[in-house]
């Protein structure tokens, strides 16, 4: 049983990983394909009457935490619903 719960621990920490590289992959995509409109450009900043620019999301670090949590929490669920239709597959 050890075995299992290391193997689902180690499957649910490369989910993260995969996770978080695939929202690195889609930013830098999006940027690359990212083509302003220059000519109304400075029309947008009179209608939201701000100048400030601002990337990306703060997140505080609660709420990181629970996200890896939660992807690690599917991983597990994943690998040993994966090991349970596995098993029963062959039985049958």
């Amino acid at each position: 049983m050890k075995r299992k719960i290391f193997r689902s621990l180690i499957f649910a920490i490369i989910l993260v990983i995969v996770y978080y590289a695939f929202q690195m992959l889609m930013g830098v995509y999006l940027t690359w394909k990212y083509v302003p409109d220059i000519l109304d450009s400075y029309s947008a900043i009179d209608t939201f009457g701000s100048n400030q620019v601002a990337f990306g999301v703060k997140e505080t670090p609660v709420e990181m935490v629970a996200e890896i949590i939660i992807i690690m929490v599917i991983g597990v669920v994943t690998y040993f619903s994966g090991g349970y239709v596995t098993k029963k597959i062959r039985n049958h």
